[in-house]
C-alpha cells in the first residue's frame, strides 16, 4: 500500500482506531486532507489536573484520573462462543467493570495485554504503514482490581455495554467504564471477533482478520473519493449535512462493510442473553440476582463501536438507548431508532450522521465538540505515548464532557432519574436537541 493510501486511511477512517496508528490532524487546525475519512456516585467531575509527579517526560499521563464515584471498581473476564447469523463461529471475550466496596488489598489490574503491541505492528505491516511507537505504556495505571466481590450496598445494579472501535480492544473504554462503575453501573466491554484485538482467558490472542482489513480498506478508499475536505473542519447547514451523510452511508462499500456492525451487535445481544441467564441462576455466576435487568440496558461505544451501539439499540428491544462516541452510522441509513440517542463527536461526525436528526422519532442529541480529534473520545486522550497526536482540548476537560453527558443520558433514560442533560454546558461544545 503506498503512502497516499495510508494518508487517506488516516484522514478518512476516523471511525476506526486505525486513526491512532500515526499522527492525525486536529479538526480545528484545518489541515488539508488528501484528495481523490440508583447510583451513589457523584453527578459532577471535580478531579483536578494531574500534578507533575503523575507525568513523565515522554508520556503526559502515566495513570487514569481517579474514577468519579464512591465505589471501588472491580473487573472480571468471561469468554463466549456462538454461531452468528452468517454461520460463522465467533469467539469473544467480555470484561465486566462493576462496583465493589473495597480493593481487598489487591494491586491495580493491568491496563491491556502486552501482546497488543506486536499484534498492532503486524497489522500495520500488512497495511504497508510504519510501526511507530506503542500506542500506550503497558504499565499504564488503572483504577480497577481483578475479581473483587460485587458491592453489597445495593441489591441490584444497572447494566451498560461498551463497544470498542474497529481494530481496537475491549479495554479501550476503561476510562469511562471506571467512571460509570464507580457510580453504580455494571459495564460490559466485549472483544469482537474479526474486528477486534484481544486476549482470551486461556492466553490465546485474537486480531483483525485479513478479510475485515481488506473490506475496511475498500470502504476507506470509497469514502476518500466521496468526502469533500471541508466537512472535516466546517459544520454544514442542515440540508447539506443531510445530503452528504446519506451519500456516504449509502455508498456500495459502506453498505457492504456495515455487515460487521450487525455482527458486533449480535455479539452484544448474545452476551446480553447470558446476563439474563446468570441473573436467573441458570448459569453459575457472582451476578446471580444482582443485575437490574427489569429496567432494560444501555449501550455506548467509540467509533465503529458507536455505530454498533446505535444498531443494538434499534434492533434489540431490551436496550433503552445508545450513546455514540464519534462513530458514523454505517448500517443505519435513515433508521428510526425509536429510542433516545446521543452523539458526542467532532464536526465531521455531525456532518456524516446528520440524517438521524431527521429520522429518529425519539429524543436525539448531537454534541459537536471543538479542539478534539477522533482518539480523544477514547482512553487514548490519556494513554497515548505522543500527546502531539491529540487535539488541543485538555484531557481532563474532555473526560468531564464525555462522562458527564454519558452518565446523564443513562441516568435519565435507563434509571428514570431527573438528570438534566440540557443544563450541562461546556465551552466549545454545541448541543443540538431534537425533537
Amino acid at each position: 500500500m503506498n503512502k497516499t493510501l495510508t494518508a487517506i486511511l488516516a484522514a478518512i477512517l476516523t471511525l476506526t482506531m486505525l486513526s491512532a496508528c500515526g499522527p492525525t490532524s486536529n479538526h480545528s487546525a484545518k489541515e488539508d486532507l488528501p484528495k481523490p475519512e440508583n447510583n451513589s456516585g457523584n453527578s459532577t467531575i471535580t478531579e483536578p489536573p494531574p500534578t507533575e509527579d503523575s507525568k513523565t517526560s515522554t508520556t503526559a499521563y502515566k495513570e487514569f484520573p481517579k474514577p468519579i464515584g464512591n465505589y471501588t471498581v472491580g473487573r472480571t473476564q468471561m469468554d463466549f462462543k456462538y454461531t452468528a447469523s452468517d454461520h460463522s463461529e465467533r469467539e469473544l471475550t467480555a470484561l465486566f467493570f462493576y462496583p465493589s466496596d473495597s480493593d481487598e488489598g489487591k494491586p491495580t489490574a493491568e491496563y491491556a495485554f502486552p501482546e497488543f503491541h506486536s499484534l498492532r505492528n503486524e497489522l500495520l505491516a500488512k497495511l504497508g504503514a510504519p510501526t511507530g511507537e506503542p500506542l500506550f505504556d503497558s504499565d499504564f495505571k488503572t483504577w480497577t482490581y481483578e475479581d473483587l466481590t460485587l458491592s453489597k450496598k445495593e441489591q441490584q445494579y444497572p447494566v451498560l455495554f461498551f463497544v470498542h472501535g474497529a481494530g481496537a480492544y475491549p479495554q479501550q473504554g476503561t476510562l469511562f467504564a471506571q467512571d460509570l462503575a464507580s457510580s453504580g453501573y455494571i459495564v460490559v466491554s466485549i472483544g469482537h471477533a474479526e474486528s477486534g484485538v484481544y486476549k482470551l482467558k486461556d492466553g490465546r490472542t485474537m486480531a483483525m482478520t485479513e478479510q475485515f482489513m481488506t473490506e475496511l480498506t475498500k470502504y476507506g478508499m470509497e469514502a476518500a473519493t466521496l468526502t469533500p475536505p471541508e466537512i472535516v473542519t466546517n459544520k454544514l447547514g442542515e440540508e447539506a449535512a443531510m445530503e452528504i451523510s446519506r451519500k456516504l452511508t449509502s455508498a456500495p462499500e459502506a453498505t457492504k462493510f456495515s455487515k460487521y456492525a450487525v455482527l458486533q451487535s449480535e455479539d452484544v445481544s448474545y452476551v446480553a442473553d447470558h446476563l439474563y441467564k446468570m441473573n436467573a441462576g441458570e448459569l453459575d455466576s457472582e451476578f446471580e440476582g444482582r443485575l437490574q435487568l427489569d429496567i432494560g440496558m444501555g449501550v455506548f461505544g467509540h467509533s465503529f463501536g458507536g455505530t454498533t451501539a446505535a444498531i443494538v439499540s434499534r434492533d434489540d428491544e431490551r436496550f433503552v438507548g445508545a450513546v455514540n462516541l464519534d462513530g458514523n452510522m454505517v448500517g443505519a441509513l435513515d433508521s428510526d431508532l425509536k429510542k433516545p440517542y446521543m452523539q458526542l463527536g467532532t464536526v465531521l461526525a455531525h456532518n456524516t450522521n446528520a440524517f438521524l436528526l431527521e429520522t429518529n422519532s425519539d429524543d436525539t442529541y448531537f454534541a459537536i465538540i471543538d479542539d478534539v480529534i477522533h482518539g480523544d473520545f477514547s482512553d487514548s486522550m490519556f494513554t497515548t505515548t505522543n500527546q502531539a497526536t491529540r487535539g488541543t482540548r485538555d484531557a481532563m476537560e474532555q473526560r468531564d464532557i464525555i462522562t458527564s453527558y454519558t452518565k446523564a443520558f443513562f441516568d435519565r433514560y435507563l434509571l428514570k432519574q431527573e438528570a438534566d442533560i440540557e443544563s450541562l454546558t461546556f465551552d466549545g461544545v454545541e448541543m443540538i436537541k431534537k425533537p
